[in-house]
C-alpha cells in the first residue's frame, strides 16, 4: 500500500514539473508572438507613413497639373483641332483617377495613424447620407436601394463608416449587369458579441479565384474590364472595419450577385469611449 501510495505521489510530482514546464513554453511564446506583432505594427507604420508622404508630395505637381489643363482648355480650346481637344480631355480624366487614387492613399494612412474618434452614432443616418453620395449614380442606373427597417445607434467613428457604407454602395452600382437594373440591399442582425451589416447586390458578382485577393490593395478583378478604380475601395473598407473591432467577407455567384458582411464590436453606452478604443485595439 505505501509503495502505490509512493507511486502515485511520484507520478504526480512528474505530472506537476511537466505542467509547470508546459506554462513556461506557453509564457514563451506568448511573449514571442507579442514581439513579432510589435514589430509587424511597426513595419505596418512605417510603410503607411511612407504611403502619406509619396501621395502627400503627388498631390502638389497633380494640382498644377489639373490647373494648367483647365486653364488650357477654357481660353485656349478655339485653336486645338477636334484630336487635340480629345487628347486634352483624356489628360484631365487620367489626372481625376490620379486624384481619387492619392486620396484613397491619404485616406489609408490616417485610418492607421489617428486614433479612432468613438461616439454614439445613429446608423440610419449614416446609411441614408451614404446613399445620397450616389444619389444621380443611383437614378442614372434606374436603380433600388432598400433599408433594414431596423438600424441601432452603436459607438464608431461616424464619417469612417459613411466611407465604408459608401464604397460598398459603390460598387454594387459599379459592377451592376448591364442586363438588369441595381438592386441593393443593407440589412442589420444584432450578434450577442457584435453588430453584423450586409450590403447585397444582383450584379456581375465575383469569381471564386478572386475573392482571395478581393480585399487587397491595388487589386483589379478579372470581370472589371471598362470599369473605373483604384482598386483601393475594398481595401478602405476592410481598414475602416478593422478599426473598429469588426471583420469582413463576401459571398458571391458570378452572375447572380454578391453579398458583403461586415460586422462591428459592440460597444456599450455605459463604457467610456477611452476603454472602447483599448478594447478595439487589443
Amino acid at each position: 500500500m505505501q509503495e502505490l501510495v509512493g507511486d502515485v505521489s511520484l507520478s504526480n510530482g512528474k505530472l506537476q514539473q511537466r505542467l509547470e514546464k508546459l506554462e513556461k513554453e506557453v509564457q514563451r511564446l506568448r511573449r514571442e508572438l507579442r514581439a513579432k506583432q510589435r514589430e509587424l505594427q511597426a513595419k505596418e507604420e512605417e510603410l503607411l507613413t511612407q504611403y502619406y508622404l509619396v501621395s502627400h508630395e503627388l498631390k502638389t505637381p497633380l494640382i498644377s497639373i489639373r490647373g494648367f489643363a483647365s486653364l488650357l482648355q477654357e481660353f485656349h480650346a478655339d485653336q486645338l483641332n477636334g484630336e487635340a481637344q480629345e487628347y486634352l480631355q483624356r489628360m484631365i480624366q487620367n489626372v481625376d483617377q490620379m486624384e481619387k487614387l492619392i486620396n484613397n492613399l491619404l485616406l489609408i494612412s490616417r485610418l492607421h495613424a489617428d486614433e479612432t474618434d468613438l461616439e454614439p452614432v445613429d446608423m440610419r443616418e449614416v446609411v441614408e447620407e451614404a446613399i445620397w453620395e450616389h444619389h444621380f449614380q443611383i437614378r442614372e442606373k434606374n436603380a433600388t436601394v432598400t433599408v433594414s427597417p431596423v438600424l441601432p445607434t452603436l459607438y464608431c467613428q461616424r464619417n469612417l463608416m459613411i466611407t465604408a457604407f459608401s464604397n460598398l454602395i459603390g460598387n454594387a452600382l459599379k459592377y451592376s449587369r448591364p442586363t438588369a437594373p441595381p438592386e441593393i440591399q443593407i440589412g442589420y442582425s444584432s450578434e450577442e458579441i457584435s453588430h453584423k451589416f450586409w450590403v447585397r447586390d444582383n450584379g456581375i458578382g465575383i469569381a471564386p479565384g478572386d475573392r482571395p485577393r478581393l480585399f487587397r490593395m491595388f487589386s483589379r478583378l478579372g470581370n472589371t474590364r471598362g470599369v473605373s478604380g483604384s482598386g483601393l475601395g475594398l481595401a478602405i473598407v476592410k481598414r475602416i472595419v478593422e478599426a473598429h473591432g469588426g471583420e469582413i467577407w463576401v459571398k458571391s455567384r458570378p452572375g447572380r450577385g454578391s453579398c458583403f458582411y461586415f460586422t462591428i464590436a459592440r460597444i456599450e453606452p455605459s463604457r467610456s469611449s477611452t476603454h472602447a478604443k483599448e478594447t478595439m485595439n487589443a
